[in-house]
């Protein structure tokens, strides 16, 4: 019994000294080219830079640079009762506004409440006739999201964590294709705002009847960080073809 249990240690040692040498001689056998050295850093950074950019905002500068890529200039505006207004114009005509949000900040709570928003289609007509590239804000969203982007940023800067509006019931159609776009733009029902009367308070605070919808403001702005940067980076693609 004793010799036998030498004899298994023996064998134990030997094979754990192979399993030991194995990997060092197999693996100092494999080279790996320069290139797929460079290859390998380069998609680590290209990685992180997609890290980057899943989890980064966009700033002011990197808004307003994109939008002017596209044909639009923006405007920003506040007053000294906490109201903001902000516009896009075509570049090519200052005096062609396609479009403008305007609201304030809340008293009370850390809320962004925007007011008004509107686009004009004539407008946008306008701005791809003076100019063929015009590609209408450079992304799905349209220039609304150039524009909302940079009220969002005034917000988060005066202490604001959601934004609330009032998606206007005007036509049942139009109304149904407001919030399919807000809802691709990232915002969420509340309820609907009607004329019963329990919606008097909604209704004197909005001025009407619609759909209240709400989000967190840096979770809506990452995703439009991330729809940003990504038309950027189609059309650095486009232009190096």
């Amino acid at each position: 019994m004793a010799l036998n249990k030498l004899l298994t240690i023996a064998l134990l040692c030997i094979t754990c000294t192979a399993l030991r040498l194995l990997p060092a001689a197999a693996f100092s056998s494999i080279s790996i080219p320069r290139t797929a050295h460079k290859a390998r850093i380069s998609g680590l950074l290209m990685m992180s830079a997609d890290v980057e950019s899943e989890t980064t905002i966009a700033d002011i500068e990197e808004i307003t640079t994109f939008a002017s890529k596209n044909g639009v200039d923006l405007k920003f505006t506040t007053n000294p009762t906490r109201g903001y207004r902000g516009v896009a114009v075509s570049k090519k005509d200052p005096e062609n506004i396609l479009g403008y949000i305007e609201g304030f900040i809340r008293p009370a709570g850390k809320v962004l409440h925007a007011d008004k928003m509107e686009i004009f289609k004539s407008a946008l007509y306008s701005a791809r006739r003076e100019n063929d590239s015009f590609t209408g804000g450079g992304t799905y969203l349209g220039p609304g999201l150039l524009i909302a982007f940079v009220c969002l940023l005034h917000g988060i800067e005066n202490g604001c964590q959601t934004i609330e509006f009032l998606a206007i019931d005007d036509a049942e159609f139009q109304h149904k294709r407001l919030i399919r776009y807000y809802k691709t733009a990232g915002f969420e029902e509340v309820r609907y705002v009607g004329e019963e009367l329990k919606d008097i308070p909604d209704r004197l605070v909005w001025g009407g009847c619609g759909t209240l919808m709400t989000n967190d403001i840096e979770q809506v702005l990452q995703k439009w960080t991330r729809i940003i940067r990504g038309a950027n980076r189609r059309m650095e693609r486009e232009n190096n073809e």
